[in-house]
């Protein structure tokens, strides 16, 4: 049912998106005091609201506002950019965790933060120490909103980190209901995350990496396939249920907003058709695939699209299926990004 529809943004729209991904937000830090490196730093403003200052090696974040971002032409000029540290201590005001904030730290292996703070990306934690450990504290999100009908919620900038496992990252949250609903936010769930009761989480660092990857990868099995009769021996198509970023988001909420408003957004994946370890971009033809929709988004008569973005560029995909279990789509794509949206 339907043909293979195609909508692209406005130029207009998709440069400002990247316009935002690649600006920098660097505030010059005032130094307000002076004290003895070894024991304790300045205190620095390094944000509105926001103060900084190292002790005893612990760098400590204080106040309410936002850790801002800086690029490799800025390190520099973070006020803590020459000291020492092993740890961070960020404060329950602290709204976000700006890019490269802490990075190139190759002692830091320690980071506490709360459950209501965004991290912007991983480059946060570049070049630190080769496993390092996040505490996240609390159980409470802060959510915003992504266009009108998006959610987007501090724990899930933390599952978006912890999805591609930058920098090695342990994370150990209060509980186990917590432990699992970061887990659960994505499909394989995330690796290495523990609860603060549980002695695992202390004895990560004697545990081979590849026992947990078998264990979040045993009952895995990929929503999408190839549909019957396009399918080719030895290709395998493995999709994963995936956190993306706000500038992604945006793309999706453009849709929802503008064309499609009497739709809702469902899920995210990132799609993968591979031969060994050969991975295919594109194919030289159109390729049918099939998608099992997940029980929760499952209803009689809900009518579904395929939005797929590939190097920030959308296409609408329609469902040539009248199935209530299935979406049937077509692209030359092997790579590729998609969100499913239904009404």
């Amino acid at each position: 049912m339907g043909k293979l529809g195609k909508q692209f943004l406005p130029v207009a729209l998709l440069s400002a998106i990247c316009l935002v991904c690649i600006l920098p937000m660097t505030v010059q830090a005032k130094k307000i005091d002076h004290y003895e490196w070894s024991e304790s730093s300045a205190v620095w403003n390094v944000n509105d609201n926001v103060t900084a200052y190292v002790k005893n090696g612990v760098l400590y974040f204080e106040g309410t506002g936002a850790i801002p971002d800086y690029t490799n032409d800025t390190l520099y000029t973070r006020p803590w950019h020459n000291v020492l540290i092993e740890a961070v201590n960020v404060g329950p005001g602290i709204t976000e965790i700006g890019t490269k904030a802490f990075a190139e730290f190759k002692k830091l292996k320690y980071i506490t933060v709360y459950s209501n703070t965004f991290i912007k990306s991983g480059n946060a934690f570049d070049k630190i120490d080769s496993a390092p450990m996040v505490r996240i504290m609390g159980s409470e999100e802060t959510v915003r909103m992504i266009g009108d009908k998006i959610p987007y919620t501090s724990l899930d900038s933390w599952a978006r980190v912890a999805q591609s496992r930058t920098a090695n990252i342990v994370y150990v949250v209060d509980d186990g209901a917590m432990k699992m609903k970061l887990r659960q936010k994505t499909l394989p769930n995330v690796p290495f995350v523990y609860s603060a009761d549980n002695e695992d989480a202390t004895r990560r660092y004697e545990m081979a990496d590849h026992e947990e990857e078998q264990v979040q990868t045993q009952a895995f099995t990929s929503p999408l396939r190839f549909a019957p009769g396009y399918e080719t021996v030895g290709q395998a198509v493995t999709s994963r249920r995936v956190i993306q970023g706000e500038a992604y988001l945006e793309i999706i909420a453009y849709y929802l907003n503008y064309v499609y408003p009497d739709y809702t957004y469902g899920q995210t994946y990132s799609n993968m058709v591979t031969t060994g370890d050969k991975a295919y971009e594109q194919f030289d033809g159109q390729k049918k695939y099939q998608f099992q929709i997940p029980v929760e988004l499952q209803s009689p008569g809900r009518d579904f699209k395929v939005i797929q973005i590939v190097d920030g560029q959308p296409t609408v995909l329609e469902d040539l299926d009248s199935s209530d279990t299935t979406i049937t789509f077509q692209t030359d794509r092997g790579t590729f990004h998609y969100s499913i949206i239904y009404k």
